[in-house]
This record gives C-alpha cells, sequence and structure tokens, in this order.
C-alpha cells in the first residue's frame, strides 16, 4: 500500500466541531492552530524543563537570593546570566499575542478565561524583557509550567480527530496504526495529568511561595529603585498573576479530576 493511503483522503472531523448537516466542513484552520500551538508550547515546554532540572542552570547561573532570582541579568553589567529567561519571554510575548488574536476566529478557544490568560501572559512576557528582570521565575513559570500543555495539545487534536478518523481503512495497516494512535493518545492524557499536578499544581504553589517571600524583601529593602527604576508596579503585577493563576490552576484540576472519573467509569 502506498504511503498516501495511510492517511483518509477526506478527513472529517467529529461531529462536535463540525455539523453532520455540513458536508464541506472540514476545520483545517483549527488543526494548524493546534499544531503551532505545539510547536510554541513544546520549544517552552523543553526549554523550561532542561534549564530548571537537567542543566539547572536556572539554579547554578542566578545566585539564590531574592536579588539574584528577580534582578539576576541586571547584577552584572554586560553580560546575562540566563539567557534562556529571555529567550522564553520572548517566545511567551509572540506566542501569547498570537493566541489573542487568533483565539478570536475559533469558538472553542475564545473563551474569556482562556483570553485573559493570554493577556495577563503577554503583559508578564513583555514586561520582563522590558525591564529585564524575573528570570528565574520566567524559566519556570513560562518554561517548565508549559510542558504540560504538550501532551494537552496532542491530546486536544485526538478529540478533534479521533484514531480511528486518521487511519484510511484502505491502508494494509490499520490495526497497527490505530493501535499506536490509540497508545499516543492514552499516553498524552496520561502524561498530562501527571506533569500538570507536578508542575502546576505543586511546583507552581512552591514557586508562588518562595515569589512572595523574594519579593516582600525586595519592596522592604526598595531593591526595585536600586536594580530597575520604574519597574516596582511590575513585581506587583508579577505577585497578583502568581496568587490569580495559581487559583486558576486549582480551578483547572477539579475538571482535570472529573475527567479522569469519567473515564475510569467508562462514561
Amino acid at each position: 500500500t502506498a504511503p498516501s493511503t495511510i492517511l483518509p483522503s477526506n478527513l472529517t472531523p467529529v461531529p462536535k466541531y463540525c455539523p453532520l448537516d455540513n458536508p464541506h466542513c472540514k476545520r483545517h484552520g483549527l488543526l494548524a492552530f493546534q499544531l503551532v500551538s505545539l510547536l510554541n508550547l513544546s520549544y517552552l515546554g523543553l526549554l523550561g524543563v532542561y534549564t530548571f532540572f537537567i542543566s539547572k542552570r536556572a539554579l547554578n547561573e542566578l545566585p539564590q537570593t531574592p536579588q539574584g532570582r528577580y534582578f539576576g541579568n541586571v547584577l552584572t553589567e554586560g553580560r546575562v546570566l540566563l539567557p534562556e529567561a529571555d529567550w522564553i519571554c520572548a517566545v511567551i510575548v509572540i506566542f501569547q499575542g498570537w493566541d489573542f488574536v487568533v483565539s478570536m476566529f475559533f469558538e472553542e478557544h475564545c473563551t474569556r478565561i482562556m483570553m485573559c490568560h493570554h493577556f495577563l501572559a503577554f503583559i508578564c512576557g513583555f514586561f520582563c524583557l522590558v525591564y529585564e528582570v524575573n528570570p528565574f521565575y520566567a524559566v519556570y513559570i513560562g518554561g517548565v509550567s508549559e510542558f504540560s500543555s504538550i501532551f494537552l495539545c496532542i491530546s486536544q487534536f485526538f478529540q478533534f480527530c479521533p484514531p480511528a478518523s486518521l487511519v484510511s481503512p484502505s491502508s494494509s495497516y490499520v490495526l497497527p496504526i490505530l493501535h499506536l494512535l490509540s497508545a499516543i493518545e492514552a499516553f498524552s492524557q496520561i502524561m498530562f495529568v501527571i506533569s500538570f499536578l507536578m508542575f502546576r499544581i505543586v511546583g507552581w504553589a512552591y514557586l508562588s511561595y518562595l515569589l512572595c517571600k523574594d519579593g516582600s524583601y525586595i519592596m522592604k529593602h526598595g531593591l526595585c529603585r536600586r536594580y530597575s527604576p520604574g519597574s516596582g508596579w511590575f513585581l506587583w503585577y508579577l505577585l497578583a498573576c502568581s496568587l490569580g493563576l495559581g487559583a486558576l490552576q486549582v480551578f483547572w484540576v477539579r475538571g482535570i479530576v472529573n475527567k479522569v472519573l469519567e473515564v475510569m467509569n467508562g462514561n
């Protein structure tokens, strides 16, 4: 069988995303949206995990003090201690700005919560670059926490196009490919739950506590005026976002738990 017959020539999304009474509905734009999101989230998540846990540059290159974690990239003139933080923030600005605009054209993604999330994240990334602050926390919040989103993006793709819809009935490899795609879907769902709990619940709670502790020290000693004049408001903004988005993670985890229970009950 030729490779071209592995995928069906007429890919039809599930009725949830394409009404059955519209035979011309393809939603290729939604597929492209998922692909672009996957590429960006993979970059952020993998770079964040590598910098924070594997190379540990976020821990080793920055002084592990309130000043080092928040002002690390401006403590030494002419030398950026953690360029990975700038790379992550730059991608956040580009991706979240793009996501905010493009989501307006997809009802599945254009929700109040997600649009607010995109806007808040864009502001965080943009002013981290403007004031050259927050490298330690940027790597975790903007990078590591997005690791779970990689698996969410893959799972969402399979919701749009279930494994059975991706395999051509005329292919000689229907069952092996179907089993492989089903395994990828199951693996993505499991990894999403595990990584979400690890990085967005447990890890986020600890990093938020540490950020609040560092922020309190910085404000008490007036360090913003010394190292980054005019950025005092942004520290308050980051503290509020850390707590607010942390509460959003808890809200999301309720939905995840309910979904897991549905799967376990066979619904």
